[in-house]
């Protein structure tokens, strides 16, 4: 019985060997598939008024000098492919914040030195196992957890100059970094009625932010995945009628159409915090002309810290933060297509010591800040090429906290500590090749 089991074994192991010889049903190369290489500039100049920096042995803020900087905002370099049917990928290459005075009023950190920083900001491929069926896709790699409309919207698209910073705080709080990115896997869908006039799009997702532990490559002893969702119903006009995880504002008066967004995530207990969730409602409006776009983001995080008289304090901390922002398209002579814009941007967090020693505790914001963008943007080549002139005017809040307050961005500035950020007149051009 042994034996036949072993002839029947070797025989099957043999037909296996034999068929590789012809084996012809590998997945074939789209025809004409080519990579197509990018390049995305902001250059941006800047007139700062008002900055003020903390002196801490003269425990005041004293001014600086109003000056004019003149920057590389961003800066993307990148490919992007389709090599097999319905797999795509995109890899984009950053230098950013080139030239920048970190005592200009603009937010950002710095880039400058004799040879600036140069990384990675996107790398993920997209998957449609089904051609043409938007309801299931697999985007896997590096990049931003679908929250918030305003982090997952490209500074290219955005229509005030400056993205709302409301983004910043949220994305701090989901991975932990500015930028936003973390390595993760999305499944993603866009189901459309015949009629394109209702829609819905979906997101799941599941990441691993590391910037906790271990020169920012761990989570630490502790480790819970963070997991993200968010569901998108489009009345009228869609937004999209291809699923993708890239966004618009402003569509030059085709789409008449209401998209409402709702969304949450969770992230358990890590080195730095037992319990970190969010949720947020956001929306974007087109109606020929007018461009309306809006988010809100609440934010907690659970955690513990000790007290001066031994024991524990066990806490929930809460914050919340968000953007406004309305534009209208004016097209002058047939010739000039304009866009007047105005965004405001609030963040709220604690505003007591208490809360404040809760929030740094746990790695969170406190205190806050507001934001207003009053400008007007002259479209070259709809987004492509596009020239920027805005004011940006500044105000924050550090509640009960002394002078020295780092506890949001309006009170600080790496590579400088802590300031109070003044206003700017910003003129800028985006161009996309």
């Amino acid at each position: 019985m042994n034996r036949m089991i072993l002839l029947a074994t070797a025989i099957m192991f043999a037909q296996a060997l034999y068929g590789q010889n012809d084996f012809d049903n590998w997945i074939k190369k789209k025809e004409g598939a080519r990579i197509e290489p990018f390049m995305m500039v902001q250059l941006w100049s800047s007139y700062s008024m008002g900055q003020e920096v903390y002196n801490a042995d003269a425990k005041q803020y004293e001014a600086v000098d109003d000056r004019f900087n003149l920057m590389l905002r961003r800066v993307r370099l990148g490919f992007r492919a389709e090599p097999y049917e319905g797999l795509k990928f995109t890899v984009a290459g950053a230098y950013d914040l080139i030239g920048r005075d970190v005592l200009a009023s603009p937010v950002g950190g710095a880039n400058n030195g004799s040879l600036p920083n140069f990384g990675i900001w996107d790398a993920f491929m997209q998957w449609q196992p089904h051609k043409g069926k938007q309801g299931f896709n697999i985007v896997g790699g590096y990049f931003r957890p679908q929250l918030s409309r305003e982090s997952i919207t490209s500074g290219w698209a955005t229509t005030s100059m400056e993205k709302a910073m409301s983004q910043n705080y949220i994305r701090t709080h989901l991975v932990g970094t500015g930028p936003g990115r973390a390595l993760g896997l999305n499944l993603g869908g866009l189901f459309l009625n015949a009629d394109k006039n209702l829609g819905l799009n979906y997101n799941l997702g599941i990441f691993n932010p590391l910037t906790i532990a271990n020169g920012g490559n761990s989570t630490g002893k502790d480790f819970s995945p963070l997991l993200v969702g968010r569901v998108v119903a489009y009345f009228g006009d869609p937004e999209q009628t291809e699923y993708k995880i890239g966004y618009d504002i402003n569509y030059f008066g085709q789409r008449k159409g209401l998209s409402l967004g709702f969304g949450g995530a969770w992230q358990g207990q890590t080195g730095l915090f037992d319990a970190s969730y969010a949720t947020e409602a956001d929306l974007l409006f087109n109606w020929g002309p007018l461009n309306l776009d809006a988010d809100w983001n609440f934010m907690w995080r659970d955690g513990k810290r000790a007290l001066p008289d031994d024991q524990e304090r066990i806490f929930t901390y809460a914050s919340n933060t968000g953007h406004a922002r309305i534009g209208y398209n004016l097209v002058l002579s047939k010739k000039y297509f304009l866009e007047p814009t105005f965004m405001l941007m609030q963040f709220n967090g604690a505003a007591g010591l208490t809360g404040q020693a809760d929030a740094k505790a746990v790695g969170a914001s406190s205190g806050s800040e507001r934001t207003y963008d009053a400008g007007v943007n002259w479209y070259l080549n709809k987004r492509n090429l596009k020239l920027l002139l805005h004011y940006t005017w500044h105000e924050g809040d550090a509640g009960d906290a002394e002078p020295g307050f780092t506890g949001n961005m309006f009170f600080n500035q790496s590579s400088v500590g802590a300031i109070r950020r003044g206003n700017w007149l910003g003129l800028g051009l985006n161009a996309i090749f």
